[in-house]
């Protein structure tokens, strides 16, 4: 059994900060501030075999764009799949016919955030409007242009590094 205090630092804006007390498994005690936020969805959508969607999003807190896989947060639905479908619409245009989840992946214990890698294919054009605060272009890709495209923004996004690397090998 998972024994435990926690105790709220903040909260809002979609962030939540708490300091965590846990017990360990040889009775010491380990205590961290956490950091929770909404889990994210990144999508390799596959546009044929060898072709991937890949987003080009101007990130303005960085001050230039970014090359990424489609996703977002997944803080509107309760089902992962509706999720990532939604935001594969908002952010390409399309939907897929068949999305799964192949794998979740977690940075570090003390942010407790989740992205959850999905597979799409066979893709059918079928549009939600792009979010008001966002600017992306949407392009078609090798794997392995994509890959080398994301890998070459000035602030790597590692999700979908990680996610093209595992998937192309």
């Amino acid at each position: 059994m998972y024994n435990f205090r926690m105790s709220e630092l903040f909260s809002g804006h979609g962030w939540k900060f708490t300091f965590e007390e846990a017990k360990l498994p040889d009775g010491r005690t380990t205590k961290d501030v956490r950091v929770h936020r909404p889990e994210a969805s990144h999508i390799i959508a596959l546009v044929d075999d060898d072709h991937v969607l890949l987003i080009k999003e101007f990130q303005p807190f960085y001050g230039h764009y970014m090359w990424t896989l489609p996703g977002g947060k997944l803080d509107k639905e309760l089902d992962l799949i509706e999720g990532a479908q939604r935001e594969l619409r908002e952010e390409t245009g399309y939907r897929a016919n068949s999305l799964k989840e192949l794998w979740r992946v977690n940075v570090a214990d003390t942010l407790d955030y989740t992205h959850h890698i999905f597979l799409g294919k066979d893709l059918v054009k079928d549009p939600l409007p792009q979010d008001d605060d966002e600017l992306i272009e949407v392009h078609t890709c090798t794997l392995e242009e994509a890959l080398k495209n994301v890998e070459s923004s000035e602030n790597i996004h590692m999700p979908s590094s990680y996610a093209l690397r595992r998937f192309i090998t």
